[in-house]
């Protein structure tokens, strides 16, 4: 009860300030001081509307998002700080990227070229090599070294001894909606043979700038602990639960 009371107060909660900031050279960035996590979807609608407002005739381009959350004990709620989504503006008759036609298909060659990409980057993320990793990400998402490195440290947190990751190919997609550029994209689901990694959720999305050149759209992975399934005793289904949290 005094969980459901808490999330009842949590959404009685006003909308936070938004303040949108240019960003010289850049286009704009929208920063939220805190927001409680079921605030989220409708700060993100709001962020939305306000670039639209700001970008007028123009298309909006959405970049580089992040931020921290935490627990907030007293009220039992999620709470993420320091919100910030970077975005520009853009007219469609003067932009570089182009939609691939709705029926467009990759070949297998293309298929193939792209799975090694994917595992040239897994590798990179095993090895450490966050300088390397950055530059393999889409520059709109702005991934420094440190960031990758941090990515790289939590991959491996849970490794008690040689492995691997495989990327395993979940599908392509054309024009798919909410991406910073339109056109090809591949969804690779991340799989690992490390000892001590229980199971992965969650993969890499990769951009096809041209035949034969990628970059990664966007990485979220997460590794369960083989450690805390041994203890906590989960069943498959509870592990698959885990993932979806």
């Amino acid at each position: 009860m005094a969980i459901i009371l808490a999330a009842l107060m949590a959404s009685a909660q006003p909308l936070p300030a938004i303040k949108v900031e240019p960003v010289p050279g850049k286009g704009f960035a929208a920063t939220v001081a805190t927001i409680d996590a079921d605030q989220y979807s409708p700060v993100i609608d709001r962020i939305k509307l306000l670039a639209e407002q700001r970008c007028g005739t123009k298309k909006v381009r959405y970049g580089r998002f992040d931020f921290d959350n935490k627990i907030d004990v007293a009220r039992g709620v999620t709470v993420i700080n320091d919100f910030r989504q970077a975005f520009s503006c853009y007219d469609p008759a003067t932009d570089p990227y182009k939609p691939v036609p709705a029926d467009w298909k990759a070949s297998a060659a293309e298929t193939t070229a792209a799975t090694r990409f994917a595992q040239r980057f897994l590798d990179n993320l095993d090895a450490g090599n966050a300088a390397l990793l950055a530059t393999m990400m889409d520059p709109g998402l702005e991934a420094t070294p440190a960031e990758m490195k941090r990515f790289s440290d939590e991959a491996k947190m849970h490794q008690t001894g040689a492995g691997e990751f495989t990327p395993r190919l979940g599908g392509w997609m054309n024009n798919p909606p909410d991406v910073s550029y339109p056109g090809a994209y591949a969804y690779f689901a991340v799989l690992s043979s490390h000892p001590g990694i229980a199971g992965t959720c969650g993969g890499v999305l990769l951009y096809r700038v041209r035949e034969g050149e990628y970059r990664m759209a966007q990485y979220d992975v997460r590794y369960v602990s083989q450690k805390l399934i041994d203890e906590e005793g989960y069943t498959d289904e509870q592990l698959d639960g885990l993932c979806k949290r």
